[in-house]
């Protein structure tokens, strides 16, 4: 099934030691129609830990166009892979366009040599 950008889904995410996983929410970066004609889709990584970070825009139900997020959280526009959309355990929501604005725009800044 092929995910629409800015959907919310949980998926397996490997620890940095790729020794296992643990289910984890993320949001999808990649557009739709790369996510219609590849089997990967670009995410990134969605945590419940706010503490202060560079890269990182907060997100709760109200950011939200569907879905619910059952805490506070922040998407770490800093933590971004490429994932199988076979792995994907379920979608629960989608971020609303001013929020994908902001990860966007944290991801400029952190690609920007001048960054």
């Amino acid at each position: 099934m092929p995910y629409c950008q800015r959907d919310l889904l949980l998926v397996p995410v490997p620890f940095s030691d790729l020794t296992s996983t643990k289910i984890r929410p993320v949001v999808v970066l990649s557009n739709d129609r790369y996510n219609q004609e590849c089997s990967d889709i670009l995410v990134t990584a969605i945590t419940s830990n706010v503490s202060a970070r560079k890269y990182a825009v907060p997100i709760d139900t109200a950011q939200l166009d569907e879905g619910e997020m059952r805490r506070a959280s922040v998407i770490r526009a800093d933590k971004i892979f490429s994932i199988d959309q076979a792995i994907v355990l379920r979608s629960f929501g989608r971020v609303n366009e001013d929020v994908f604005h902001k990860v966007q725009q944290a991801i400029t800044i952190l690609i920007n040599p001048q960054g």
